[in-house]
């Protein structure tokens, strides 16, 4: 099976052809606005990174950047910085050129002022646009897909339904040659030994385990009762009591293939296949490494007990969340029905006794292609009146 994409020159291929305006650091996002305001069609990613702060913080904010500028979703990049900072723009455009698209940057101790800045960043952000207005989509094998995933707002009906549904997508894709990658160590929690059966060997059975209990332990030493966040009250509320249930149910978004490795927050995997990425719950940072691990279509199923309307505003930004990650909702609590013209996908159906999971899964492998293909989510597709920062690390408990 195929889709309509973008072959880019390093053998991936995007769904989008974005042009994005990458911030190295937070104080130059104002310039990213002012240069995406005289460019339109250009896309910037503000983040909110700062110059204080530790290594690690500056190694995850670096392979952040570079992978959200490096993703197929991205024909183009322009990186602006102050100068100054403490993850160059130069480095992060030389990490970004290793994909062979085309990259620039701009900062003010080069260009000599904010306004010289702004004026050559404008410049080069149109002829990047230019180029990227001359590609055409092309028939591309379904080989050349990651699926990245999360589930929301969890309640029973996720178990049956939307995550059952979306397993069905991970597999299809994975039959067919692609890569998917599932995260939220805390929902492994109480699931652990069923994964690491699904292991493709003992390293990657002991690094799973591994990053459970470092999770673990982190919370403990935070002093913090996890129970307060996973579940959560909304969680509670659709009747999931424990956050052994909460895994049991979203671990089945991951299929039933073998789990080839184990990644870092935002890490690329090297190989096709299903793999695990640690990394926190929280949306924001979830996107961010599933777009900086190369994702090119993400899956958002969602339960109930949060309005859509609610949902929609926290995580969309002009593009439709991140510009290179479009988000495919999926909805299975038909007490929510009122609220599922604001997502892709309603797999309610299931839950009534209308529809099986195998039925649903097939939409769902639809709906993927045709926003592979170019169909827009309805995320792309909401305007917002706002443009989110996003979190690229986070120095408490990853809960």
């Amino acid at each position: 099976m195929h889709f309509m994409g973008y072959e880019r020159p390093d053998g991936s291929v995007g769904i989008r052809n974005h042009v994005v305006i990458i911030p190295s650091v937070s104080c130059a996002n104002e310039m990213a606005a002012r240069i995406a305001e005289q460019v339109p069609g250009a896309k910037p990613i503000f983040n909110n990174h700062s110059c204080s702060r530790l290594k690690t913080d500056n190694d995850l904010a670096f392979r952040a950047l570079v992978g959200l500028g490096a993703n197929p979703n991205a024909a183009a990049a322009l990186v602006v910085g102050a100068g100054c900072d403490t993850v160059p723009a130069s480095e992060i455009a030389d990490g970004i050129a290793r994909t062979r698209k085309p990259v620039d940057y701009v900062d003010i101790e080069k260009e000599g002022s904010y306004g010289t800045t702004v004026e050559k960043g404008t410049a080069v952000a149109r002829a990047l646009l230019a180029q990227a207005a001359a590609l055409e989509r092309k028939s591309c094998s379904i080989s050349n897909l990651t699926l990245g995933m999360k589930c929301t707002s969890s309640d029973t009906t996720s178990t049956i339904a939307c995550n059952p549904v979306v397993g069905q997508a991970t597999d299809f894709i994975i039959a067919n040659g692609g890569s998917a990658i599932f995260t939220e160590t805390t929902e492994l929690i109480g699931a652990t030994h069923i994964l690491t059966r699904r292991a493709a060997d003992d390293s990657v059975a002991r690094t799973l385990c591994r990053k459970v209990e470092e999770m673990r332990q982190r919370i403990k030493r935070a002093k913090v009762d996890i129970l307060r966040s996973q579940p959560n009250p909304g969680n509670m509320k659709g009747g999931i009591s424990t956050i052994e249930e909460k895994s049991l149910g979203g671990i089945s978004k991951a299929g039933s293939t073998s789990i080839k490795g184990v990644l870092e927050w935002g890490e690329k995997p090297r190989t096709k296949g299903l793999y695990f990425m640690d990394g926190t719950a929280n949306t924001q940072m979830v996107i961010v490494g599933l777009a900086a691990a190369g994702a090119q279509v993400m899956s958002l199923s969602m339960g109930g007990g949060v309005c859509a309307r609610l949902r929609t505003s926290t995580i969309n930004t002009a593009g439709g969340g991140l510009p290179v990650l479009p988000i495919v909702k999926t909805l299975s609590n038909p007490k929510s029905l009122p609220e599922a013209d604001y997502f892709d996908v309603y797999v309610g159906g299931i839950v009534e006794g209308r529809e099986t999971v195998a039925e649903a899964g097939k939409r769902l492998i639809d709906e993927i292609i045709a926003v592979a293909s170019g169909k827009m989510t309805k995320l792309e597709t909401i305007a917002s009146p706002f443009q989110e920062v996003w979190d690229f690390y986070s120095t408490g408990p990853l809960v």
